[in-house]
């Protein structure tokens, strides 16, 4: 294995975080789906695969059904059949009115803009599977990547807010004066940051275990103090809301990853960040308004009638959905004529309003299932013995991310979407070289449960 196939991967992802910060990013987006489909090809047809572990395949089959669910939707239904779906009726009057026979539709109400979507899933799917397939990639790589994909974005929020020119914004429509690096929305930048909390923590923690001698180890702890200053110094001039509610929880599970405590003081532990994140809610819906700092002034009320229209528009489409990446144009169907301005919602700042209106019931039935599934290895990476500290920083940086896309959209991105696909892949099983603890029972790490 030459260490240039090793950094393949990482290198990859890296990418992801620089260019893939927005959908505005058409090129750059297109680029990283390219690269994933010949990464794709290359995981498929490796000749020395990884043996999966069970929780890999049943992740596989996971994401096999989305794949499938995708392609349902854009596949032409005879009229006789998409005209008894609820939601429609419309489109059938509509051709009534015009004389015109009712021709083979798809359940996508846009199936061009579904395709769109589809094809992001591209780079997430590369990594997960090249994770779960490649041999040649390390732990501490993929983690190092995003580390250093959160440090140029730092030094890119540091301009942004320093230039006072906008000449450091790499998107038109972004949140001007506020630091954003290598993304469009100052919320997704959020996410990314507080992903960096457990992944810093996990690598060195990783690194502290692994060293040789005390000369090492305080080299690992003086580099990653210098990075978890670097890190706060991003937190702090973010100023997202979403630092405010994740911000404690996330950075108290990435101190408890780096101790060995027993199975009783690590559930109290994870008790306190569940207690945080309902007070940080709590707090945060009712004297968010009056931190007009923080971007709260009106982004609740906003978000409260965007989920308010978004589960009407579901319940009307809640059978099949009306079709991936169809949100918009639905949208607007139930917004009042009367009221409308230059301004549109993108997005329902929900994902998972968003995926029940534009999936249906099979989307939420999948959706659920996943969620199951990540419950259940996030478990088994922090109450397991041979859970790795990788396996449980990925657990707290998904557990962000999905916490995240309950109030806004994280996921959409290319970017998060991958860090994404690396967490689930460490929690399916995924493990590369990592250096050895010393103090680490060499039977009990390769124990089979």
């Amino acid at each position: 294995m030459t260490r240039a196939k090793q950094a393949i991967l990482p290198a990859y992802l890296l990418l992801c975080l620089l260019l893939g910060g927005s959908v505005q990013g058409i090129w750059t987006n297109a680029l990283l789906q390219l690269l994933a489909a010949v990464i794709l090809a290359w995981s498929l047809l490796t000749t020395e695969p990884q043996t999966m572990p069970r929780a890999a395949k049943g992740l596989l089959w996971i994401a096999g059904l989305l794949v499938l669910l995708f392609t349902a939707q854009i596949l032409p239904l005879p009229p006789s059949l998409w005209t008894t779906i609820p939601g429609r009726d419309f489109l059938a009057a509509g051709f009534e009115m015009l004389g015109i026979t009712a021709p083979w539709l798809p359940l996508s109400l846009s199936p061009y803009d579904t395709c769109v979507t589809a094809m992001t899933l591209l780079p997430p799917l590369a990594l997960l599977i090249g994770m779960l397939r490649l041999r040649a990639w390390s732990a501490s790589g993929m983690l190092a990547a995003i580390l250093v994909g959160t440090m140029a974005s730092i030094l890119l929020g540091i301009l942004q807010v320093t230039s006072g020119n906008g000449s450091w914004y790499f998107y038109r429509v972004t949140n001007l004066g506020a630091s954003v690096g290598a993304f469009a929305n100052a919320n997704h930048f959020a996410t990314l940051l507080l992903v960096s909390l457990p992944v810093l923590a996990a690598l060195a923690t990783t690194r502290w275990r692994s060293a040789e001698d005390k000369q090492k180890r305080s080299l690992t702890g003086a580099l990653a103090l210098a990075a978890g200053a670097i890190l706060m110094l991003g937190l702090l001039i973010n100023a997202s809301s979403a630092v405010l509610l994740l911000g404690l929880p996330v950075a108290i599970g990435s101190a408890l990853l780096a101790l060995r405590l027993p199975p009783r003081q690590l559930r109290r532990g994870l008790a306190v960040i569940g207690l945080l994140l309902v007070i940080a809610a709590a707090a945060l819906t009712t004297l968010g308004k009056d931190m007009p700092g923080w971007g709260t002034t009106a982004s609740i009320d906003t978000r409260v009638e965007y989920w308010s229209k978004t589960l009407r528009a579901a319940e009307d489409e809640a059978f099949t959905g009306s079709g991936f990446g169809t949100f918009q144009q639905v949208y607007r169907l139930y917004e009042d004529p009367g009221s409308i301005d230059r301004f549109y919602a993108n997005h329902a700042h929900n994902d998972y309003l968003e995926i029940a209106l534009e999936g249906g019931v099979p989307a939420i039935l999948l959706l659920l299932l996943l969620l199951v599934w990540w419950v259940r290895q996030g478990r088994e990476a922090w109450m397991s013995p041979t859970g790795s500290p990788e396996q449980k920083a990925a657990a707290v940086a998904s557990a962000a991310i999905l916490l995240h896309s309950s109030f806004d959209y994280p996921l959409r991105t290319t970017a998060i979407s991958a860090v994404m696909a690396v967490c689930l892949a460490f929690l399916a099983g995924a493990r590369g070289a990592r250096p050895v603890d010393k103090n680490e029972n060499p039977a009990a790490r390769h124990a089979t449960l």
